[in-house]
């Protein structure tokens, strides 16, 4: 019960909607800054996956080594799945190593 009302008390549910878009967003704009590495972006809320024209197994683990986490299922869908308290600005770091990551494994 005590998740829930905090669930409720800080509006972590809204927060998912909002962020969840600007994330979306921010990967949107990669995609078309890589548009051979990336084929599509999806998701709702903060659950969100960024699908690669090649295996993601080398960006997980150079992004692990800038200390953000991405997980990559199917070999290369990167997925992401932030806390409900993510705020933008946490967005826009992990945005900045993708970038990076992505600018060098071209």
């Amino acid at each position: 019960m005590a998740v829930l009302e905090t669930i409720e008390k800080e509006t972590l549910m809204a927060n998912a909607v909002v962020i969840g878009d600007y994330l979306l967003g921010q990967l949107a704009g990669l995609k078309q800054k890589y548009p051979a590495l990336i084929r599509e972006v999806r998701g709702k809320g903060l659950m969100v996956g960024a699908e690669l024209s090649k295996p993601g197994r080398e960006v997980v683990d150079r992004c692990l080594q800038q200390g953000v986490i991405i997980n990559c299922t199917a070999g290369n869908v990167l997925r992401f799945v932030p806390p409900l308290n993510i705020q933008r600005n946490h967005v826009d770091e992990v945005i900045a190593v993708l970038d990076g990551v992505l600018a060098q494994w071209q």
